[in-house]
């Protein structure tokens, strides 16, 4: 899964070695517990070099995972159950599901999007397995550590901007190859049921190759979704105080912004 996940390419690694790509199947399951525990071992074997890791991705629960306390070792997961809510999301879509969620725990839904499907299906296996609360048992998301001594870079930029290189991106993914890949992947067996094929990017075009819209409609479909996606990272990264922002709208002045980068980090 390289287009589709924007995969860093051996041009843009510019020799700098990068960590924890490859690492599983498409149909594995890899939790963030699982990317705490080695993110950790990476972060640990690289300060022993004498070098500083640099964490970038766009996921906040994984970034949290290494930043705060967060405990995911409480209850381990049942695939039978876990299957069950799954099967429910599949047949009745992400809005029955989050009512189920809603029913059962109120309170957790106000840190649970509806759109965050995984986590959705956790928080219901976790409360199906207990008998309580999601909400009572998980531990609060920016609980402060003291684990790394740390800085977050934002980078952010004029909406419409943005929204313009987003669909720039998803027009140069299709021509790089994004519908022969997801056509590759469901040649192997990959299929919808699987995590890994309804992220974004892959269910959009699956949706196309099934022929259910045309190729036009996916492509349409893709940047929406990867618009609100960008949007719903925006919320939840400018509610971390912590966060340093850094305005890319006008990249003629990107030299300028690297060296403030740079500046900020305060590297010896």
């Amino acid at each position: 899964m390289d287009i589709g996940t924007a995969k860093v390419t051996e041009q843009e690694a510019c020799g700098i070695k990068h960590h924890m790509i490859n690492l599983i199947e498409p149909d594995e399951e890899f939790s963030v517990s699982e990317f705490q525990k080695m993110a950790e071992r990476h972060i640990e074997e690289i300060h022993s070099k004498g070098k500083l890791p640099i964490i970038i991705g766009g996921s906040g629960l994984y970034l949290n995972s290494l930043l705060y306390d967060l405990d995911f070792g409480t209850v381990k997961s049942d695939e039978k159950i876990k299957k069950y809510y799954t099967d429910y999301y599949e047949e009745h879509g992400t809005d029955k599901l989050y009512e189920l969620l809603i029913a059962i725990d109120p309170k957790a839904c106000e840190k649970i999007h509806k759109n965050n499907v995984k986590r959705v299906i956790r928080a219901l296996e976790v409360c199906h397995i207990t008998g309580k609360k999601f909400s009572d048992m998980s531990t609060d998301i920016r609980k402060p550590s003291n684990k790394y001594d740390y800085k977050i870079i934002g980078l952010e930029m004029e909406r419409d901007i943005l929204y313009q290189r987003i669909n720039k991106r998803v027009d140069l993914m299709i021509e790089d190859g994004l519908i022969d890949e997801v056509r590759a992947l469901l040649d192997k067996g990959y299929t919808m049921n699987l995590t890994s094929m309804r992220g974004i990017g892959y269910k959009e075009i699956i949706d196309y190759l099934d022929g259910k819209v045309t190729k036009e409609e996916a492509i349409e479909t893709l940047k929406t979704n990867t618009r609100h996606f960008a949007k719903r990272q925006f919320t939840w990264f400018k509610a971390d105080k912590s966060i340093q922002w850094f305005d890319l709208t006008n990249l003629s002045d990107i030299d300028l912004i690297i060296e403030n980068i740079y500046n900020t980090i305060d590297i010896d």
